[in-house]
């Protein structure tokens, strides 16, 4: 089988500093070439070229637009290099107008066409005078994916898809990379100067859609009650790609706290296995939460909010949730488990087994069922 996997324009597929959709093309393609498959990957970028990653191709686009126009340019350079290939699947990731795109730019291809997204409003959806046509668009597709039960009720509901055209694809996490190490762990404590503080840990965007500040004012709650606590903080300002501070960053400094910015997956285990909890307190629009099953696989007990995908990800074996938005209440999760070492090492067992579920090569093997029945 030839399988094509036409990604986000936003980074290249090869961007290490975060970025779940571009993590799972490229865990995804590296299993799908290890079983055997013809696999090729397009990426956007400033040059064109070629490069092999675990057995797949990854194909850089030239694409000098931006916005919405450079996704477009995206996709008809990357659609119409594809159709030379013959692929017998065009897996797209997030671009809603993939399989209307597929129709123009390779007419008399006979191909599947498959879409992966993780969150349900696309182009900004009822907002948009071409809604009628994106509605079009998703029926087009072969096969519709969602990242979780909660993102294809939402999709359901907001573009009138009748529930059974849909399929929930979990995104997934390497078990082979975020595993449990205390070693691991002591040495990034020691690299980024904690001792014998209780660490909170918070990877992800730093924004107030991820609840960040939220997790901050806890964080000073808890400092404020004579607490040993440190919170670290791991992500890009806003969007991935971007770096610089914002007032949340620097709120954070002035608690004392850690932030790390934009982390290199070769570390982000290390990372991970220096926490004692791991906290991811989005306020809205959380379709799955990758890091909190990296944080499981990892053995870190989670508290999140019960919101969106997230109860789907973490169970009450693993983790705790709390009513988002509610600093009192995420406050009082993160005393119970600061407080309870037994219930802690309790959850760190269940996290780790709870990450199993997600693992790449199960994603992988359901994903090959679903193209075959699309």
């Amino acid at each position: 089988m030839t399988i094509v996997h036409i990604g986000p324009p936003n980074l290249p597929i090869l961007y290490n500093l975060g970025g779940a959709t571009e993590r799972r093309i490229r865990e995804v393609a590296a299993r799908q070439a290890q079983a055997g498959e013809r696999v090729i990957v397009y990426s956007a970028d400033s040059v064109a070229g070629s490069a092999d990653y675990h057995g797949a191709e990854i194909r850089s686009i030239e694409c000098r637009q931006k916005g919405v126009v450079r996704a477009a340019e995206f996709l008809a350079k990357s659609v119409r290099d594809a159709k030379s290939s013959k692929p017998d699947v065009i897996h797209f990731h997030t671009l809603a107008e993939g399989a209307a795109f597929t129709k123009l730019f390779a007419r008399g291809l006979e191909v599947k066409t498959v879409l992966t997204f993780d969150y349900f409003i696309f182009r900004r959806g009822k907002q948009n005078p071409f809604f009628p046509w994106y509605k079009r668009a998703l029926n087009s597709f072969s096969s519709l994916l969602p990242v979780s039960g909660y993102c294809l009720k939402e999709s359901a509901a907001y573009w009138s898809i009748p529930e059974d055209r849909m399929q929930v694809l979990y995104n997934g996490v390497s078990l082979q990379q975020f595993t449990h190490n205390p070693e691991q762990g002591a040495t990034r404590r020691a690299a980024v100067g904690l001792s014998d503080e209780f660490v909170l840990l918070y990877v992800g965007r730093v924004c107030e859609q991820k609840g960040t500040d939220l997790l901050v004012d806890a964080y000073a709650q808890l400092r404020a009650e004579g607490r040993k606590v440190r919170l670290v903080v791991a992500g890009p300002v806003g969007q991935f790609g971007h770096g610089g501070s914002n007032p949340i960053t620097e709120r954070l400094k002035h608690e004392q706290g850690i932030y790390l910015g934009p982390v290199d997956e070769e570390i982000l285990p290390s990372v991970y296995n220096m926490a004692d909890v791991f906290v991811l307190p989005t306020r809205t629009n959380e379709m799955f939460g990758m890091a909190a099953i990296e944080a499981q696989a990892c053995g870190r007990p989670v508290v999140c909010s019960n919101h969106g995908g997230l109860p789907e990800v973490v169970r009450n074996t693993s983790g705790l949730l709390f009513n988002p938005g509610d600093i009192q209440d995420l406050t009082r999760q993160l005393r119970t488990l600061m407080d309870d070492d037994q219930r802690r090492r309790s959850f760190s067992t269940a996290a780790r087994a709870n990450a199993k579920r997600f693992a790449w090569e199960t994603i992988t093997s359901d994903l090959q069922q679903v193209y075959c029945q699309a």
